[in-house]
């Protein structure tokens, strides 16, 4: 019995489930609350005591583990936030030199309740798909088994997004599912990735007014008007189904994959091992 608790997949359906039945018990007290941030914060803490409790109970793993060490928690989150903020403004610097992008100055208003609200966004993505899919698909599968699987499911989620395509859910695949999961590879932690998100979430939307994953923010920094093809773009869906954006993060991600080969982070098959 023990054995069979101890094995990952068992352990992600075990999170998979608890945690969709205590989100949809959960659901009536999230709609009275009419407040994105606080729902968002309420995903992840019932997903984290979830995923805790599983992995303490199956298989004695502490949040550490889990990819929460307390040692450099501030270091690799905001070492992620300036390369996420770093990756984004390159993506923008393209636009703006190719004419498709330019912007005016608009407000700081909104931009304390944006960093809230995409510090939360990214901390439960990041634990969804990276601490809890791809940590344990990887334990069965390999590290580039787990790393397919996962970007795949990453970019699939984001289909239902406003103005998504095929091609969008391909392009947020390649650009933030494979580099994400990389950047957790190379420092078997969640805290860098989480960085990243947050990062470029923010500069994207808040900071430069462009679409989110298909999202419009109006209390942005800058007024953004974009022209130009949408394959370069983006078009409705935002910078991140455009050319762009692809090239930078796939290049991010081959030195991020470098580093990872170069220090021997990867992990093998299961059934290798054996």
């Amino acid at each position: 019995m023990k054995t069979f608790l101890a094995f990952p997949l068992t352990r992600l359906i075990l999170i998979i489930v608890l945690f969709g039945v205590l989100a949809k018990a959960m659901t009536p007290l999230a709609l009275r609350m009419h407040s994105l941030i606080f729902n968002e914060a309420m995903v992840f803490v019932i997903l984290l005591a979830v995923t805790l409790a599983v992995e303490y109970f199956c298989a004695q793993q502490t949040a550490a583990d889990v990819g929460f060490p307390s040692s450099g928690a501030i270091n690799g989150t905001f070492g992620g936030l300036l390369l996420g903020a770093i990756l984004f403004s390159i993506v923008i610097g393209i636009l703006a030199l190719t004419h498709c992008y330019s912007a005016s100055f608009q407000s700081w208003n909104g931009l304390l309740p944006a960093l809230a609200f995409f510090l939360v966004g990214a901390l439960v993505e990041e634990l969804l798909f990276r601490g809890v899919l791809f940590r344990l698909i990887e334990k069965m599968s390999g590290t580039w088994i787990a790393l397919v699987l996962s970007a795949v499911l990453f970019g699939a989620i984001h289909i239902g997004n406003p103005h998504a395509t095929l091609f969008s859910s391909l392009a947020i695949a390649l650009e933030a599912g494979v580099l994400l999961a990389l950047a957790y590879v190379l420092t078997r932690s969640l805290w860098f990735a989480i960085g990243i998100h947050w990062g470029w979430n923010l500069f994207e939307g808040p900071i430069f007014g462009t679409q989110v994953s298909g999202g419009q923010f109006t209390a942005t920094v800058l007024h953004a008007k974009m022209n130009g093809p949408a394959w370069l773009t983006g078009g409705s869906f935002g910078p991140e189904a455009g050319v762009a954006a692809l090239v930078v993060c796939l290049a991010a991600a081959l030195i991020v994959g470098a580093l990872v080969i170069r220090r021997q982070r990867l992990i093998g098959p299961m059934w290798v091992k054996s």
